[in-house]
């Protein structure tokens, strides 16, 4: 048998991850259900009773994919956190690729799942509720040749009013996400303890110092600026009156970093996940 990787290990595994957490997972869902629905109605009462328009359905599915999201997959590796209950993790009969996918699909996969169909559940519902609410403001306000416009349900998987030509940015959000939930899953073995705060502490001192190497990076070049994106260069001419040089990389070069940047974050983060939990000890 596969001493890396077996599927029927992994079944037995999700099985078993599945059994001991059901009731869990069940309840954190219906609490989900519950913020969602809290928020909805809060937006609802500040608003005045109008619609719940577009933004503001965007705006509650990737805060709360990515809130609720980064919260729990820093609690992925909590058993970790406990001598005992580590002890019996790392010595369960499965590897640990088994145990990261078993991780990463319960925390990703399952999640999102979850999360979007909940979502779509209390937003159709709130949705519905304040079509009828502003119809009964319309029939008492309305003037002759007045058409009412319900508000209608948003596709979260297309972003609204985006033009033709312009790249989806449910894509991008999409990707940030799963490199963000990685990022936390690998929080959670790092730092058993208070694993989401210095997670987040973490992210934002690499956030810092990534602007910091910009600025740098600004400073030693030469007087100008970074044109269109990272790989073409203005340089600015001496002269007032004249044009100046761009300097750019070849196309090729720009789809490769571009991939890069989008995306090996998550798959960078899972391997060393892998490694670190490999030599984890307790």
């Amino acid at each position: 048998m596969n001493q890396f990787f077996s599927w029927d290990r992994w079944r037995l595994l999700t099985g078993k991850h599945w059994s001991e957490n059901r009731k869990k997972y069940l309840l954190s869902l219906t609490a989900m259900a519950g913020l969602l629905t809290i928020w909805f109605v809060f937006v609802l009462f500040a608003n005045g009773y109008l619609f719940i328009n577009d933004g503001i359905q965007a705006g509650a599915y990737f805060f709360g994919l990515v809130l609720v999201g980064s919260l729990y997959a820093s609690q992925l590796f909590a058993e970790l956190a406990s001598k005992s209950k580590g002890t019996n993790y790392l010595s369960l009969p499965a590897s640990h690729a088994e145990k990261l996918a078993c991780n990463i699909f319960f925390g990703l996969v399952c999640f999102s799942i979850c999360y979007t169909t909940i979502f779509y559940l209390v937003d159709f519902t709130m949705v519905k509720i304040t079509n009828e609410i502003a119809y009964e403001r319309w029939l008492q306000k309305h003037e002759t040749g007045d058409v009412f416009k319900e508000q209608m349900l948003i596709n979260i998987f297309i972003m609204p009013n985006r033009p033709v030509d312009e790249p989806n940015l449910f894509n991008y959000f999409l990707l940030g996400f799963v490199a963000i939930q990685a990022a936390f899953m690998l929080g959670s073995i790092y730092f058993p303890k208070y694993s989401f705060i210095k997670t987040v502490i973490s992210l934002l001192l690499l956030f810092f110092l990534i602007m910091a190497f910009m600025k740098g990076l600004h400073d030693i070049l030469p007087a100008g600026n970074f044109y269109k994106n990272l790989i073409s260069y203005n340089f600015y001419s001496p002269q007032p009156d004249a044009n100046g040089r761009i300097v750019e990389l070849p196309n090729w070069a720009g789809i490769i970093l571009s991939a890069l940047a989008w995306y090996a974050p998550a798959p960078l983060l899972w391997l060393i996940t892998y490694f670190r939990l490999k030599e984890k000890e307790i």
